[in-house]
């Protein structure tokens, strides 16, 4: 079995992403489908927080210089395979870098996850510190496409923006889209992200690289749309 959450793909890659339509969406999955030989693989829910520091660092970073820029996030999984009957969440930190994405992650218990937050944890030393609250919530539906450790590519629907509290981000039970409720803000773009290690992409799928990473984050158009002092830093460009 693949372990596309913790492979090489994961933590060390390149990547490019592709904003559709519904139709082109539909399209591409179906050959990605053909491609691996498989059935369509079932969607996954997905609840994402991300923290940032009092000023907002990270947020305007992301802003600033999208292809150098680092977040900070869980991700908690519907259905979480992997949980053995224990709520847990996912502690990420990414970082991108001229076209090069790497990130370190941790399972939590999510009964420990304010206290690996406020004290750092030894995966992930540069959240150490005890600043960072979360800013915003996203919430998305998400189809995997995968058939070697060395490429994925994840299609992601039904994007939700949600403002969080500490009470919620922090608390002991698993964050899903109920309790947060409606998203303040939809976003009805589909969004498409080719992760591979290197030259190993199907030439049919290479294809589709646009040539330049579309300025496309979850983290900086949520926050955009959800705190206005971030769309007013956008409009002054």
């Amino acid at each position: 079995m693949i372990q596309f959450a913790e492979g090489d793909v994961t933590k060390l890659r390149r990547e490019f992403k592709l904003i559709l339509g519904r139709d082109a969406a539909l399209a591409l999955c179906a050959r990605l489908s053909g491609s691996i030989d498989a059935a369509p693989p079932a969607p996954t829910r997905i609840t994402s927080v991300y923290f940032d520091k009092p000023g907002y660092p990270l947020t305007l970073r992301s802003l600033r210089t999208p292809m150098d820029c680092l977040k900070v996030r869980t991700k908690e999984y519907a259905p979480d395979l992997g949980a053995s009957g224990v709520e847990r969440v996912v502690l990420e930190v990414k970082r991108e870098r001229h076209g090069v994405t790497q990130k370190r992650r941790v399972w939590v218990p999510r009964a420990e996850l304010g206290r690996a937050l406020c004290g750092g944890v030894r995966l992930l030393p540069l959240i150490a510190g005890g600043s960072l609250s979360p800013v915003l919530a996203v919430t998305y539906q998400r189809h995997v496409y995968q058939c070697a450790q060395s490429w994925r590519v994840t299609v992601d629907r039904e994007i939700g923006f949600h403002r969080v509290t500490a009470a919620l981000a922090l608390g002991q039970r698993t964050l899903s889209a109920e309790r947060l409720g409606e998203p303040l803000v939809r976003d009805e773009r589909v969004v498409v992200e080719v992760k591979h290690l290197g030259a190993e992409l199907p030439e049919w799928l290479s294809a589709l690289n646009p040539g330049r990473k579309p300025a496309y984050s979850k983290f900086a158009e949520g926050m955009a749309r959800i705190h206005e002092f971030v769309a007013d830093r956008i409009a002054e460009g």
